[in-house]
């Protein structure tokens, strides 16, 4: 899983851990309903992560595969903002840069 991207990886994270804590993600058994235990995943791709699970009901047994996507972001990451920002102000012309940068800290 370290292989997945940073804004993924840590939704996935905080997806299957809460802060220092044992993964608080549930998994229901697909036959019998009860909860499942992830033993294992395996990466397929960055964004793609199989959940090895075993159904925690004795009388099942049920061992499957989930399938954990990431899907989209509702909101962008801070940490590409800026370098976005920044490379629209480097794309406007000297005096297109000032006039959006005294807009900013008018309406700031």
């Amino acid at each position: 899983m370290s292989n997945l991207y940073p804004e993924v990886r840590n939704k996935v994270l905080k997806f299957l851990h809460g802060p220092g804590e044992e993964p608080t993600m549930r998994v229901k058994c697909e036959t019998c309903g009860h909860k499942a235990n992830i033993n294992s995943r395996n990466e397929i791709d960055p964004k793609v992560v199989d959940l090895y699970c075993t159904c925690s009901n004795p009388e099942c047994g049920h061992y499957f595969v989930v399938k954990l996507i990431f899907s989209h972001s509702i909101a962008p990451s801070r940490r590409h903002a800026r370098q976005t920002a920044f490379n629209f102000l480097r794309s406007l012309a000297p005096e297109e840069q000032q006039t959006f940068l005294n807009q900013a800290r008018v309406d700031g």
